[in-house]
């Protein structure tokens, strides 16, 4: 899979750009580095000619290669083991809409306010249940 930089508005969100029509609209992904076994969750929108068009103006390189192309911002390619854009990586992309996903594209996520909400709402429904198992047996 051919790396692009994602686009300077594209650099602090959680989403990637690809191109894979099996793949329900806003799909939750995991993708793994398969060499170095680093993997990342996070949103996928599709590319489109509208995402092209936009995407291909100089003095940016442009896409030719869609179907094989993922369009990455710079946290997620560091996180995948600090790839570099404009590189063939071995890649593999599994859908992951599962509640499990959902919170782990969110642990993932560029921007920490994101991640610090992630966490303190995992605690906080841990701390739900320990309130809930102590006013049973207490």
């Amino acid at each position: 899979m051919k790396l692009y930089s994602a686009l300077r508005e594209d650099s602090q969100q959680g989403w990637v750009w690809l191109q894979n029509s099996s793949f329900p609209e806003r799909s939750i992904v995991k993708i793994t580095n398969t060499k170095v076994r680093k993997s990342i969750y996070c949103e996928a929108l599709q590319i489109d000619n509208n995402f092209l068009k936009a995407y291909n103006k100089p003095p940016r390189i442009s896409i030719t290669n869609p179907q094989t192309t993922l369009v990455i911002n710079g946290w997620y390619r560091a996180k995948l083991g600090g790839i570099h854009s404009q590189t063939d990586v071995d890649l593999t992309v599994t859908r992951c809409n599962s509640g499990y996903g959902k919170f782990m594209a969110c642990i993932y996520h560029p921007q920490t306010v994101v991640r610090v909400a992630a966490w303190l709402g995992a605690i906080s429904v841990v701390l739900g249940f320990v309130g809930i198992i102590i006013s049973i047996y207490g």
